[in-house]
């Protein structure tokens, strides 16, 4: 029991419908990591930063989901399916993780964050593009 709980902390939940996270009417912001199975590097994204804020009561009004560009089918905010890669490539997605914002509304906000530029500095620019999304703002800071 105790092994199953570990296990799951820190991992961020896979998200193959992104339209019922803008659709559900909760207001809520949402965050996507772009990852894929074969990066260590979205591990790390996951296991040191976006699962633990995923857990922080800081940021329960924030949706933090991860889309696997491998080989999943996502619908996006408009009901359009595709494959991960394919919604990534529609979004500008050439390295992972990438990590963007979206609005309540599903509108991309904010610059995405590429990679682990930083990584003393990581968490804080997640939080500026969370800080965004809540924000509905249009543009952040590298």
């Amino acid at each position: 029991m105790i092994f199953a709980a570990t296990a799951a902390a820190g991992q961020v939940e896979r998200v193959t419908d992104l339209q019922s996270l803008a659709a559900n009417g909760d207001g809520k912001a949402t965050v996507i990591m772009f990852a894929s199975r074969s990066c260590p590097y979205c591990d790390r994204a996951e296991q040191r930063f976006l699962g633990p804020m995923a857990e922080d009561p800081d940021f329960e009004g924030v949706n933090i989901r991860k889309v696997m560009l491998d080989r999943d089918e996502v619908r996006d905010f408009d009901g359009e399916t595709m494959r991960g890669n394919e919604l990534g490539r529609a979004y500008g997605v050439r390295v992972v993780p990438t990590i963007m914002a979206f609005d309540a509304e599903g509108q991309p906000v904010g610059r995405p964050l590429v990679g682990i530029p930083n990584e003393q500095l990581y968490r804080s620019q997640i939080r500026v593009r969370i800080d965004a999304a809540r924000n509905g703002s249009r543009d952040t800071p590298s």
